[in-house]
Parts: structure tokens; sequence; C-alpha cells
């Protein structure tokens, strides 16, 4: 009876690690697709923008770039500004589009056209999920 029981006991465990090798029905592979590095490149790094001013299209300096979210399942992504005093006190944190952001090249500088410091202190306050 022993014999049996550890026998079956084994065939249990091999079937256990033989389900786990095995792909699940529903997995899917993905493709990888090589971007080409030098278009990569002309890109923005992340590192690079966060801490620098933002202006409106005035020239008037309306927040700080402090962080970027970037949404779920590829969904968009937002730039986190900081708003109010600059000097890191009594400042908040508010999200918006990145895409809403114009990037100057020439000159280096972020402009949010339309907006003010008063605009984007009416918007919700971003706190992060954690």
């Amino acid at each position: 009876m022993r014999r049996i029981r550890t026998a079956s006991n084994s065939a249990l465990a091999l079937a256990g690690v033989l389900m786990a090798l095995t792909p699940a029905a529903s997995a899917t592979e993905v493709a990888l697709v090589a971007p080409d590095a030098k278009e990569v490149a002309k890109g923005y790094r992340a590192e690079e923008l966060k801490l620098k001013s933002v202006l409106n299209d005035k020239g008037d300096i309306i927040g700080r770039v402090d962080d970027f979210i970037f949404g779920r399942d590829n969904g968009p992504v937002y730039a986190v500004l900081s708003v109010g005093d600059f000097d890191g006190l009594n400042g908040e944190l508010v999200a918006v589009p990145f895409n809403s952001l114009k990037l100057d090249d020439s000159s280096g500088k972020i402009v949010l056209p339309g907006a003010s410091r008063e605009a984007l202190r009416k918007l919700p306050v971003f706190l992060y999920n954690r």
C-alpha cells in the first residue's frame, strides 16, 4: 500500500511539473520590432526634461516638470507639473497630457500654450497612487 501511495504521489508531482512547463493554451507570442536607433535618439530623454521650467506662450514661467506618468496598456503619457512656489515649498502637483506641451528644439524651452499659473492651480491636485 505504501508503494502505491508513493508511486501515486510521484506521478502527481511529475504531472504538476509537466503542466508548469507546458505553455498555457491562451499564451500569445509577442513579436519584437527593432526600432531605428537613429530615430529613437532624436527623441526626448525624460531625465533631461525633468525639473525644467514650463512657460506659457507669453514667456511666463507657469510650472516645472516634476515627473511623467505613462498610462497602462499604451495609454496616454502625462507630464506632472509642480505649480505654485518653485522653491519646493507650497507647490502642488497637477497632471497635463504630454502632447499638450510644445518642446522647442532650438531653445530647449517647454511651452504650454494658452496656460497660466492660475489656470494650472485650478486643475485637480495630482497625488501618486501608491
